[in-house]
């Protein structure tokens, strides 16, 4: 089953089978309770698990590949808020809020266990069923009350929940090379490098001499090959691993490339 939007800013996520769908960017700030199953956060370089009961925090503009996980006949469920741009602003000026420094993090954390977060989100399953999918105002007191809590809870927040500013133009090479597997468009790739989307396609030519798109594919290809191959992984999960959006245009792609098929690199022709 797929994500269901019940109301806006609240997502109830429910899935019976194993899934790696989903956005490669988060888009904004998440504070989220997993309810059931298991949720796998992967960033290249770090792998977060998340299990029953564990309260997380997904940060805005931050890339990672979700992999949510039932258990046996128990569906994957977790609830989350998202929070947007204009409750965060509104809320920074009620309370004069600002963010003081950057802080790293990684894409999605866990937030400790405790009872103010716990009583939030039992309280929230609970009157669910009152929210209208229409009653924005409705949403946006419980959006927060959320961020009442989770300052409360955690004060260091502020500094990711309140910083405003895009994406500072950062080194174009070291970004692809970290993040190619990631199956983001043009726009997405130049808004995060801290560029618009001409000043991106320029600065990208000059770094590699072919237009992103093909330097993506080629890159992708070359992963793939090395992980069908070396490391034996099926087809599958190879496709999507390396950031395309279907099976039958990654062996496409493949066959074109390498003159013959995924699986007979996977069975060492």
């Amino acid at each position: 089953m797929e994500p269901k939007a019940d109301h806006p800013g609240i997502l109830i996520s429910c899935y019976y089978k194993s899934s790696v769908k989903g956005e490669n960017i988060i888009l904004k700030h998440a504070f989220a309770y997993q309810l059931s199953g298991r949720l796998i956060v992967q960033d290249g370089q770090e792998t977060m698990v998340f299990e029953p009961g564990d309260f997380r925090f997904n940060v805005r503009n931050k890339l990672a590949k979700f992999c949510k996980q039932p258990e046996g006949d128990i569906p994957f469920r977790s609830l989350s808020l998202q929070l947007d741009e204009e409750v965060l602003r509104e809320f920074a000026a009620e309370h004069h809020l600002s963010s003081v420094s950057k802080p790293q993090t990684t894409p999605s954390f866990q937030l400790a266990r405790h009872p103010l977060l716990q009583t939030f989100m039992d309280s929230l399953q609970q009157s669910l069923k009152y929210f209208a999918t229409d009653n924005r105002e409705l949403v946006k007191l419980k959006l927060k009350e959320a961020l009442v809590v989770l300052l409360q809870v955690q004060p260091a927040l502020k500094d990711i929940l309140f910083d405003f500013d895009p994406p500072g133009k950062i080194n174009l090479q070291v970004f692809m090379e970290q993040n190619f597997r990631y199956n983001l468009s043009i726009a997405r790739l130049a808004y995060l490098t801290g560029r618009s989307i001409s000043g991106f396609k320029r600065d990208f030519f000059l770094s590699y001499g072919v237009t992103p798109a093909k330097w993506l594919q080629q890159k992708r290809l070359e992963e793939a090959h090395y992980l069908l191959t070396e490391k034996q992984m099926r087809t599958t999960d190879v496709y999507l691993e390396v950031g395309f959006e279907n099976l039958s245009h990654f062996s496409y792609a493949f066959k074109k490339h390498y003159g013959f098929t995924p699986v007979q690199a996977m069975n060492g022709r």
